[in-house]
């Protein structure tokens, strides 16, 4: 058994819900819980992540395959040498 408190603006529409398709207010929650139940255990899809522009580089430019790869990304050392080359930590 289950009691629950709900606003009252709730409460009227769940009334005149039941009313008007001739159920019972315990039918349509535990209809409502179940399909809750179900969507919660779906997979949530991910986020399309869009292409980002790179028109602005050049087509040979090493920085074109580090766009968009921060997570897990190169270190700064190594954005260091690909962009300053083999000496930019060389006094």
């Amino acid at each position: 058994m289950l009691s629950v408190r709900l606003p009252e603006t709730t409460e009227r529409d769940l009334a005149q819900f039941c009313a008007s398709r001739k159920l019972t207010k315990s039918q349509v929650v535990q209809e409502a819980l179940a399909e809750y139940f179900v969507a919660a255990k779906a997979p949530v899809p991910e986020k399309a992540v869009p292409e980002p522009d790179l028109s602005f580089l050049a087509p040979d430019d090493p920085i074109r395959r580090f766009i968009g790869t921060a997570k897990g990304g190169p270190s700064t050392d190594e954005w260091m040498l690909i962009t300053r080359g083999e000496d930019w930590n060389k006094p």
